[in-house]
Order: structure tokens, then sequence, then C-alpha cells
């Protein structure tokens, strides 16, 4: 499952008086999130988590293209998130993703009562081994492969270009012309294919910036990302996190192993 699935982590707290809220930064790895026993409530670009007074269990999946997104958290939960390699939902679907999701944020019923089980299951072990071994053998079960190569062709030309491909060039590359490969893009990743661009120059210059560390300067982060110039890449990073570099990049919180990196309201 790892060349589609990067990673799952399991997030949970048992104190009624939990209060936590954080932003997390578009990212071109997109997650699956499932509650057990809580409400959520979407807005714009927040989403509400509070206790339930039901037995529930539900699914959501978030494509963040050009904005951050922050999460309010109150009280008891327990949450499992799934966070899949670029395409590599698809690879479960037996349907374009843009039939089984309504962008930006919301509900994904499509594993239905299969996956709830499964969560059911992981909610009762301690050990995050074995619940990922359940999920892996969840999704090995769900597998049914995704065989639309333009698509696969065209991200992984965006994802060695760091963004930086032009669209012309990109659909010349590929054979496919602009139009169609605007419409394989919002049908397969429910997203334009300057926004998948734009994401993938963003995150990777946060992920650069918070791994190199404070001797890196951001004239290296703009220049190693393939930027214009330290201007170019401050305006970008404004543009989707409302904030400068300078100001946010300190504040940001490292979650595990990977690059998950969160803003903790103080």
């Amino acid at each position: 499952m790892a060349k589609h699935i990067d990673y799952y982590y399991f997030h949970s707290s048992d104190d009624e008086g939990f209060d936590n809220k954080f932003t997390f930064y578009p990212n071109y790895k997109h997650a699956l999130t499932i509650y057990k026993n809580s409400d959520l409530l979407f807005t714009e670009n927040t989403s509400v988590i509070r206790p339930s007074e039901k037995e529930t269990i539900g699914t959501y999946y978030s494509i963040n293209t050009g904005s951050s997104f922050s999460v309010d958290l109150e009280g008891k939960f327990y949450k499992i998130g799934v966070v899949f390699n670029p395409l590599g939902l698809n690879h479960f679907l037996d349907k374009p993703l843009s039939d089984a999701f309504e962008p930006a944020f919301g509900p994904f019923r499509y594993f239905g009562k299969p996956l709830e089980e499964v969560v059911t299951q992981i909610s009762t072990l301690q050990d995050a081994a074995a619940k990922a071994a359940l999920l892996d053998s969840f999704f090995s079960k769900a597998y049914c492969g995704f065989n639309e190569t333009a698509v696969k062709r065209a991200v992984q030309e965006i994802l060695n270009s760091n963004g930086t491909v032009k669209v012309e060039e990109l659909s010349d590359s590929i054979g496919v012309n602009r139009k169609t490969l605007l419409r394989l893009f919002k049908k397969h990743l429910c997203c334009s294919v300057e926004e998948y661009k734009k994401m993938v120059m963003f995150r990777n210059a946060l992920n650069y910036s918070q791994q190199a560390g404070d001797d890196t300067t951001l004239t290296d982060v703009a220049l190693y990302n393939y930027y214009y110039d330290q201007a170019h890449y401050i305006k970008h990073f404004k543009s989707v996190t409302m904030h400068s570099p300078k100001t946010l990049l300190s504040k940001l919180t490292h979650l595990g192993n990977q690059d998950v990196y969160w803003n903790f309201e103080e």
C-alpha cells in the first residue's frame, strides 16, 4: 500500500475539557479523515468538531488547494487520518474522484459500512502497527487500480518540475490538449492544473523551509524551490496563509516523522 498511501495517523482524547485549535496548509498529499462519535460542522475555511450524542462514524475528504484551513477540536474525540500520495486515492475508486466527492471539504461515503467496521475494530486497539495493518488489509481489498495514463504523466511532470512546468509544455509533452487536460484534472483531482501546480510549489517550499532549519534564508527557500525570487515566494506564501513566512514559519509544529506542519493557536 505504500505506493499509494503515504502514512496513517491516529489522534484522540478522552478529556472532556480538551480544547485545541490548529491550522493546516495546502498539500498535494490529500487525506481521508475519519471521526468516531463526533459531529462536524463545516464553514468555508473551518471545521468544528464536537462530541456526538449518538454512536457515529464519519469519513471526510479535503482538498485545500489554495488557502489554509482551521480545525477547532473540543471535548472527547477519536480520529484516524489516511494520507494518500498523489493520485493515491484514485487507485481505490471504481469511478472518478469527482463522482465520489464534492470539493473542497466534506463527507466521503464511498467506502461505506466496510470501512466503518474496520474503524470500530481499530478503536479497540492500542498498538499503532496493529491499527495500520487493519487499514492496509482494508485498502488491499479495495484496490482497483487507476489507468488514466495522461493524468498520471501530467502529475509526475508537475512534481518533477516543482510546479514550474507550463501548461502548454505539459500539454505538448503528454499529447493532450489544454481543454482535455483541464477536464481530466477536474475529473480525477477535483482542481485545475494551475491550482495543482501552485499547491506543489507552495508545499515543497514549506517542507524545505522547515526541514532546512534556522540556517536557511528566504532567498535560499525561494531559489531552491524555483520561485523567480524572494519577493515571488513571499507573495505566494501570503496569498495562501495570510501571513508572511517570517511571521508564520517559526510558529509551525512538526508532528511525527512525516511532512506534517500545523499551526496551533496559543
